[in-house]
């Protein structure tokens, strides 16, 4: 594919086929939320006929689909968009599921999910442009996670996979879902827990204190969801030092856990006023976790 023929796809297709609906349509024309900021008002605008997109609210910015790639992928090259245009359009694998309820992904399993395979990190660029964008390494992340490739009905899909106890948990970076609700478990024999809600909280807190990796043990909940079942695990540690998110529900969270573990530490004060590690480690440099 060229170009030329990149930009001859239809921009309403390319983004439907990412999963991204538009708000209204009005007067022959498509407006959606921004697909590479983040806004309350759609002001991102499609024309059609025209395979043309402005965004309103980024200073009229606008183009053509490659353009549009472009703009969603920072550390694209132009042959980069190509690619990935006809991975989105043409490949048997496409970069991720439809939106398949109202309900968040991560609140609820995507039903029919059937793993295809798994390969280690470093084969699909796309994926590999995913953890670079969340600032984890391929070092890091291939400890804990694997490129995973499934189906959804007759489509096939891939993602950023880490096992749980029950599946695969799996994102990229527009959808994440599960094959089956389970923790992930990572056991260093150590008398002390780091309690996390997500992989990339995680591989975040490794990225800053690599020496930690084999003194403590982790648990990823994957979803608030998990932590009941989770408890009899977590309850048997002499130390849990609680990352979790500092939006209302895992705010709610954590302030069960200090009240029914004795020996529990909030951690989330590293990371304020960010919601999560991730977010926090993806906005810092050359930070460390401090006690």
């Amino acid at each position: 594919m060229n170009a030329k023929e990149a930009n001859k796809i239809s921009i309403v297709t390319y983004l439907d086929q990412i999963g991204i609906r538009p708000s209204k349509v009005k007067a022959g024309y498509c407006f959606y939320l921004s697909p590479y900021r983040e806004e309350k008002t759609p002001s991102f605008k499609v024309h059609p006929v025209k395979n043309l997109w402005v965004d309103f609210g980024d200073g009229n910015a606008g183009g053509t689909l490659i353009d549009l790639v472009l703009k969603m992928n920072p550390g694209y090259t132009i042959s980069d968009a190509i690619q990935e245009i006809a991975t989105i359009s043409g490949s048997s694998f496409f970069l991720h599921p439809p939106i398949l309820s109202r309900v968040k992904p991560s609140e609820k399993e995507a039903p029919g999910i059937t793993i295809i395979k798994t390969k280690s990190l470093g084969n699909n660029g796309a994926i590999t442009d995913y953890l670079n964008y969340r600032r984890i390494s391929l070092e890091t992340a291939s400890e804990f996670c694997r490129e995973v490739y499934y189906k959804i009905g007759d489509k096939r899909y891939f993602g950023l996979g880490n096992p749980n106890e029950n599946g695969w948990s799996i994102r990229n970076k527009y959808w994440k879902g599960c094959t089956a609700q389970g923790v992930s478990h990572y056991r260093n024999n150590a008398a002390e827990l780091c309690l996390f809600e997500g992989i990339f909280d995680l591989m975040s807190y490794v990225e800053m204190r690599k020496a930690d990796r084999y003194r403590l043990d982790f648990l990823v909940l994957n979803s608030l969801a998990n932590l009941k079942k989770a408890l009899h695990e977590i309850q048997k540690y002499r130390q849990v030092n609680l990352f979790l998110d500092r939006d209302k529900a895992g705010r709610a969270a954590t302030e069960e856990l200090k009240h029914s573990l004795t020996e529990s530490i909030d951690e989330s004060k590293v990371f304020h006023p960010y919601k999560d590690l991730n977010e926090y480690w993806m906005n810092k440099e050359n930070l460390g976790v401090k006690r």
